[in-house]
């Protein structure tokens, strides 16, 4: 018998400036049926972003994303008084930031959550 259970999908703000998305951090679709807006989970908040700033998985992540900031974008800042640098690492289970420590590193472990995966190097936000 096939399963009809509609499978979770998972987004990603694809840039800075995406509805105040966390840059890296992976929010649960709620609605994906309108072609140019996805509703997004975002703290317990149905919020429509449009579909072009976004992208969107089949799967629940299971790799560190990894955020990358120019100097001069507005997020550098924050990132730097966080004492996290232009690179670093949002944790795929709990969405916490993270130094990618050592540089280069394959997989991490969350001082949050505990949990450990492997680093997104290839696809980096």
């Amino acid at each position: 018998m096939p399963d009809d259970t509609p499978r979770r999908k998972w987004a990603r703000a694809k840039g800075a400036g995406a509805h105040d998305l966390r840059r890296g951090a992976w929010y649960l679709v709620v609605n994906d049926s309108l072609p140019a807006v996805v509703v997004l989970d975002v703290r317990k908040n149905n919020v429509p972003v449009p579909r072009s700033m976004l992208d969107i998985i089949e799967e629940k992540p299971s790799k560190w994303s990894v955020v990358k900031w120019q100097e001069t974008q507005r997020g550098a800042r924050r990132a730097s008084e966080e004492n996290l640098g232009l690179v670093y690492g949002v944790c795929p289970s709990c969405g916490e930031r993270g130094k990618l420590e050592p540089p280069g590193a394959a997989q991490l472990t969350c001082v949050h959550c505990h949990g450990t995966f492997p680093v997104d190097w290839e696809h980096p936000c």
